[in-house]
Order: structure tokens, then sequence, then C-alpha cells
């Protein structure tokens, strides 16, 4: 089980997305972009950040660099429909500015739950090896 926070704009993505989390026994916290975001990262610290990369307010791309500077040992997943634009770009982008994986929109609902699964299990054996 993990700690995640979900920073998604979209209304009818984020429920959808929180719904999964929560059925899959993960505590999920939700913001819905990356201003409000940075704000409950204040008081808390989840395992994961699962963060939209176009939003209004602050983009993805600048919560993932703040993210990074602030909360090194978070675990950060991109996830894009690019807009306007190809979202596989923004996804490089984010794996290079430190997201540990993308998924371009729609998700793949299993591999988003697999992916969760292996950075959790990927922290719980780094701590007990220590």
């Amino acid at each position: 089980m993990a700690n995640i926070l979900l920073v998604e704009d979209d209304e009818l993505v984020r429920d959808m997305l929180a719904q999964i989390l929560t059925r899959a026994s993960h505590q999920v916290q939700t913001a819905n972009n990356g201003d409000e975001a940075t704000e409950m990262l204040k008081t808390s610290n989840p395992d994961i950040m699962i963060t939209d990369i176009i939003m209004p307010k602050k983009s993805g791309i600048t919560l993932i660099s703040e993210v990074r500077n602030k909360h090194p040992d978070m675990d950060i997943i991109a996830i894009s429909g690019g807009g306007r634009l190809d979202p596989i770009g923004y996804l490089d982008l984010s794996e290079t500015l430190g997201a540990a994986v993308s998924f371009e929109k729609p998700i793949d609902n299993s591999a988003l739950l697999m992916a969760i699964e292996l950075l959790v299990h990927g922290k719980q054996e780094t701590s007990s090896s220590r």
C-alpha cells in the first residue's frame, strides 16, 4: 500500500483514478492543479505523486522540478494526454526531470497499478538492505 498524491485538473479522470487507486488499497489525496499540490506537500509527505503534465496555474513539468528539489525521495509518475501537442515529448521531458515512470492518456490502469507496486517494492528492498 502507498500513500499517493494524485494531481489532475480533469475532474472525471481524477475521480476515476482515485477510485482505482483506492480499490487497490492505496491511500489517495487529490489536488486539482500544481499550486494545490504544492500547498498539500507543505504538510504531507506521500510516497508517490502522480501528476498530469498539462494543467492550469502550474504545469506538471514545473511541479516535478519543484518536488525533485524539495522531496528528492518521492517517486513521481507523470501522465499526459498532450493537449494540442504530442504527449510523448512532455512525458520524455518529465522523465528527464525526475519522473520514475510516465503514461500516455488514456492510461492502462493495470500498468499504472503495476508501476506503483514496483516503486513501492523497490523502496522496501532499498530500506531493508540498509
